[in-house]
């Protein structure tokens, strides 16, 4: 078996909506996101166990991992094993490539990262609903009437105000949310979802991404 693992650090890629995600530096959430997002590893593993390779993500990251007891039975089951050669990608990245062909994924909990199969991880969302009526009204800008003076002419010019302008879009609330909260977790769960009906914002996510979406909705209160 052969396996080289290295790590370069990169500058912090600045997440969508970054003026929000940024109001707490010490969150341990927003540490390991920026962490998976910013260290970019090279990888070349040969007939590897998953275990071992999990073993060097969490030597080089200095981030806790742990392979959940049902993901470890199924990949003893099926004998799979790791072959993968990667080059300066982010962590993020290779966890991604590693984990989705056995259907597995991971979340963040508790200061470790937990890797277990998407349907276990799947049984662990929860469906609340937002009330964010007073996030989505429209704000609008009326425009004021145009008087032009004619000079050497009598009288004047009157030009009926433009139609009022949305500032806002309701429809760009979720893909707000989507961007500043769970990371990758919208694209990589089958059970994340968020959907919007008259006002109300329905989401299925866990109990961690729930509460980050609790928070930039009070953000987005502040500024409204």
């Amino acid at each position: 078996m052969r396996h080289i693992a290295t790590i370069l650090i990169a500058g912090v890629v600045a997440l969508g909506g970054a003026a929000f995600a940024q109001d707490n530096p010490d969150d341990p959430v927003r540490k390991v996101r920026e962490r998976l997002g910013t260290m970019r590893i090279t990888l070349d593993f040969n007939n590897a166990k998953l275990d071992e390779v999990i073993a060097y993500f969490q030597e080089f990251s200095g981030l806790n991992f742990h392979l959940d007891a049902d993901a470890r039975a199924k990949e003893a089951e099926d004998g799979a094993k790791v072959t993968i050669k990667l080059k300066d990608v982010t962590l993020r990245t290779a966890l991604k490539l590693i984990l989705n062909p056995r259907d597995f994924g991971c979340v963040y909990r508790d200061g470790v990262i937990l890797i277990a199969t998407k349907a276990r991880l799947g049984a662990q969302t929860v469906t609340r609903v937002y009330d964010v009526r007073d996030l989505i009204f429209r704000i609008q800008d009326f425009p004021g009437p145009i008087l032009e003076l004619k000079p050497h002419e009598s009288g004047m010019i009157f030009n009926p105000p433009e139609e009022p302008k949305t500032i806002f879009d309701e429809e760009n609330l979720p893909v707000l949310i989507k961007a500043n909260t769970g990371d990758r977790s919208w694209d990589d769960s089958s059970a994340a979802s968020i959907s919007q009906i008259n006002g109300l914002l329905v989401i299925s996510q866990t109990k961690q991404v729930h509460e980050e979406v609790l928070r930039l909705l009070d953000l987005l209160r502040q500024y409204k």
